[in-house]
């Protein structure tokens, strides 16, 4: 399962961890609770990637619920490929 830390934020207002989505560069995973991470991307907008993402809507329709986090950081690229790997999510076929 995905630990995730402080840094770490979703726009879920129930959430400990509140705050909308900027427009800097970022890393985001799409969470389901039971499930752990799904998808793993990366943006040089996150704002904008968080309000037109075609696979959180579609992961939302076929589970109910999932989770949108993000963190920014300079190097999206580099830090997006480590998750990847090291996390392995169902929807990033990148990792095989």
């Amino acid at each position: 399962m995905f630990y995730l830390k402080d840094s770490w934020y979703t726009p879920n207002t129930y959430d400990r961890n509140f705050a909308y989505p900027s427009k800097k560069e970022g890393v985001y995973v799409i969470v389901e609770p039971t499930m752990g991470v799904l998808y793993v991307g990366s943006s040089i907008n996150l704002w904008q990637r968080y309000n037109r993402h075609e696979v959180l809507r579609l992961l939302n329709a076929t589970y109910g619920y999932v989770q949108f986090y993000f963190t920014e950081c300079t190097n999206s690229k580099e830090f997006e490929k480590h998750l990847i790997k090291t996390l392995q999510p169902k929807y990033n076929t990148q990792h095989k």
